[in-house]
């Protein structure tokens, strides 16, 4: 819960102990028990913002305080009493446990963070993509939030998951440690870039801790919402585009196949990153935040499930990828067979050993890597724990995973393999680091 809504909670404990009290300090107590929650709520809604999780202790502040205005009455003062104490109950539970405004690990590398959000237009397909940009800052400046367009956020998670918009109204809310609209940090050399793409009806954000971290070491972050296959995108100029595969020639009536995606989807988010690397030239000459601050010698790619898979066989086909890192990511196209000739890392999830394709075709991408391959299996995680969202409820993370904790160790991870291939670092600490975390670990 945020500062002011720990005070809101607390504000009611003079209304909770008022029945109890001797008739004497009910009198001394009775105004005070009734503006307090009122007041406080009020401030909180003010300068923090109102969420739909804090609706039970609004609407018992508005019981308590119609109370005093109805004048004293015994009878009623229990039973508001007896009310007083469930709602309290379960506002408490509804906003500090159940669906908090959650915090995302605090970057550990040196450097403050920047963000910008940029439209790419590829005219030669005439399709549009939004990506953000995630760079080392000369300085650090106000957070930026995690949306610019909550509402839109939460049409479209409510379109993905069939969970109402409103549920996810407190999204809006989440502050990142990146500052919006910051000068880059200007270093000796230019900086590695690493591009990013979400799974498939996921979101460009929904791995903001792990591109926060890598920010703070130096890189330089793209990360990419693919349009129509994204769970939403807002364009600059108002488009609001949700996930409709019928713009990849999939019927949406019907169950999506492998065969389908293979020809259908995978070659449009190849060629959107494949764009999207030929857009980091242009950048890098011209840009007025980026102009000579990449190293487009030293570039990654990584991703989440079917985004992992993507940048598998992006880096693949494009001279142009150094290594890359597939979280979770099962096997599409061509990588199903042939081997792997750039580093690559796989970052597996503990529910994944349970798929049996996918681990037969994990172990095929290893065995016949032509260059180094590192698997490794995250204790006690989900598909999802790579991602922001099991942070929005404890609900939604399996049994013994702590998701901040599980956030932290990923990205490290990530990070230091990525310093192995695009800096030069030593591996030893990586495997040191694998076995003290117990990770079922194979490399190559």
């Amino acid at each position: 819960m945020r500062s002011l809504e720990w005070i809101v909670c607390l504000a009611f404990l003079p209304a909770l102990f008022l029945p109890f009290m001797p008739q004497r300090s009910r009198a001394r107590w009775r105004l005070s028990a009734a503006l307090l929650p009122a007041i406080v709520g009020l401030m909180h809604i003010l300068f923090e913002g109102w969420r739909i999780q804090m609706l039970p202790l609004y609407g018992l502040a508005s019981l308590v305080l119609l109370n005093q205005l109805l004048g004293y009455s015994e009878r009623r003062l229990r039973i508001i009493g007896g009310i007083s104490f469930v709602g309290f109950v379960l506002g408490i539970i509804g906003a500090s446990w159940l669906l908090p405004v959650p915090s995302l690990p605090t970057p550990t590398g040196p450097y403050a963070v920047g963000i910008v959000d940029r439209e790419v237009v590829d005219a030669s397909r005439q399709r549009r993509l939004m990506v953000s940009v995630w760079y080392p800052a000369a300085h650090a400046g106000e957070p930026a939030p995690f949306t610019k367009y909550p509402d839109q956020l939460a049409a479209g998670l409510a379109d993905m998951t069939g969970i109402p918009a409103f549920v996810f109204q407190h999204l809006r809310y989440i502050k990142l440690a990146a500052s919006e609209g910051v000068p880059v940090l200007k270093t000796a050399e230019p900086l590695p870039v690493l591009v990013f793409s979400p799974g498939m009806v996921g979101l460009r954000a929904q791995n903001s801790s792990t591109f926060q971290e890598l920010a703070s070491w130096g890189y330089v972050v793209v990360a990419i919402d693919h349009t129509d296959a994204a769970a939403v995108t807002v364009f600059p100029d108002g488009e609001v585009r949700f996930s409709n595969f019928a713009h990849f020639g999939i019927d949406p009536a019907q169950e999506v196949t492998t065969e389908q995606i293979n020809q259908h989807v995978l070659p449009v988010w190849i060629a959107d990153q494949r764009f999207v690397l030929d857009t980091l030239a242009q950048w890098n000459a011209n840009d007025g935040l980026l102009a000579g601050q990449l190293d487009l010698t030293q570039i990654g790619l990584f991703g989440h499930s079917f985004g992992g898979a993507t940048a598998l066989e992006t880096c693949e086909v494009d001279a142009r990828c150094t290594v890359v890192v597939n979280l979770d990511g099962g096997l599409y196209g061509k990588s199903v067979e042939r081997a792997a000739t750039k580093p690559l890392l796989l970052l597996t999830s503990q529910e994944s050993s349970n798929l049996a394709t996918a681990v037969k075709n994990w172990n095929h991408l290893i065995s016949n890597a032509q260059n180094q391959a590192v698997w490794l299996e995250l204790p006690n995680s989900s598909h999802l724990s790579f991602t922001f969202a099991q942070l929005l409820s404890p609900l939604l993370a399996p049994d013994g995973f702590e998701p901040h904790q599980g956030l932290v160790l990923a990205d490290k991870y990530v990070r230091m393999f990525f310093d192995r291939h695009l800096r030069g670092a030593s591996h030893d600490q990586f495997a040191d680091l694998a076995q003290r975390n117990e990770m079922h670990w194979i490399a190559k």
